[in-house]
């Protein structure tokens, strides 16, 4: 095919300008992607596909790897992900049996586990995913129907430009950009009603919508722009995917037990952590994120950890282990 007949092909995927296409052949050439061919009728050039068909074999370690990824996967909230690639698990099982002399796959010797209690999945609709895949891949509006988690009575209706999707404890995450919300009874968030977490921020704002919560998701007309400088990562979309309560990294101070020691040497809580002997016992100092993830990490090792600062993050500890002792002590449960 000509430049000309490739670009004029690839616009109904793509709008780009015709040397931007020249230009991507050009470079695909050297990658010996494609080839340019001999005997050019006058100045245009004719491209034919270079190399080799991509032919892809696990060898029967990598094989072992994407096994262990499934397995971890279909635990930890991507089972119905990992149903839609039953033949390529299939596959990778394959190549182990075809290669270990015992039976790996089938005595469970490959395996993944947490010391953590796993909540189950949210329960969602697998074509809800879908249509949010797709809309991601072509760059699609899409129209939600949605049950807020702290506004239980009501449903809103959002318009919303789909921007990423994020695996995390079990649920499915949409970070999306809201153009409009409709909601229904009465129960809009301008007035008594919160707007909570997990729900959208306001027309204009970023936010994140659990899979789980939508009731409805249908295709949309609109022709969204995405939001200037949007990465996942940013701290603004991460503070509605995840529960972030500061805004930059904060000086964590802790003293440490010694069982709690020992892990934390082996298995550090940030990468640019500091362990000291004190006259008080071992001092970890760090630079970190104040998030959900730490403090329920200090509050489920409590009895090994004590934190010396950030003053306000020792008083959020101590006064959540005050409420769980009292409620400890006021109650009496017969087994």
């Amino acid at each position: 095919m000509t430049t000309e007949e490739l670009h004029e092909a690839s616009r109904s995927h793509y709008t780009v300008a015709s040397r931007t296409t020249r230009r991507d052949l050009f470079n695909l050439r050297d990658d010996k992607r494609v080839e340019l061919c001999d005997g050019a009728q006058g100045r245009a050039h004719h491209w034919t596909i270079g190399g080799k068909s991509l032919q892809l074999e696990l060898t029967p370690t990598d094989a072992i790897t994407l096994t262990a990824i499934f397995h971890h996967a279909d635990r930890f909230g991507f089972k119905s992900s990992v149903e839609q690639l039953g033949v390529l698990r299939t596959y990778a099982e394959a190549r182990i049996r075809a290669h270990a002399k015992r039976d790996l796959v089938g005595e469970g010797r490959i395996t993944t586990n947490t010391r953590f209690t796993v909540l189950q999945p949210g329960a969602h609709v697998p074509a809800h995913l879908t249509l949010i895949q797709e809309a991601l891949l072509g760059d699609r509006s899409l129209k939600v129907v949605y049950r807020p988690r702290d506004n239980l009575e009501a449903i809103c209706t959002y318009r919303l430009q789909p921007l990423a999707l994020s695996w995390q404890d079990s649920n499915i995450y949409l970070s999306a950009l809201v153009v409009s919300e409709q909601w229904s009874d009465g129960r809009d968030p301008h007035g008594t009603f919160p707007r909570g977490k997990y729900s959208s921020n306001g027309p204009g704002k970023t936010c994140a919508l659990m899979l789980h919560r939508m009731l409805e998701v249908t295709d949309d007309w609109l022709q969204v722009d995405q939001p200037p400088g949007y990465r996942v990562d940013d701290l603004q979309v991460q503070k509605d995917l995840i529960t972030v309560h500061s805004d930059k990294p904060i000086g964590l101070a802790l003293r440490l037990m010694p069982n709690l020691l020992n892990r934390l040497r082996e298995n550090p809580l940030d990468p640019g952590q500091q362990l000291a002997e004190h006259d008080i016992g071992w001092l970890l100092q760090c630079q970190i994120l104040d998030t959900q993830g730490l403090r329920l990490f200090l509050l489920s090792n409590a009895a090994e950890i004590e934190v010396l600062a950030p003053a306000y993050l020792r008083d959020h500890v101590r006064e959540t282990l005050r409420a769980a002792v009292a409620m400890y002590d006021n109650h009496t449960v017969e087994p």
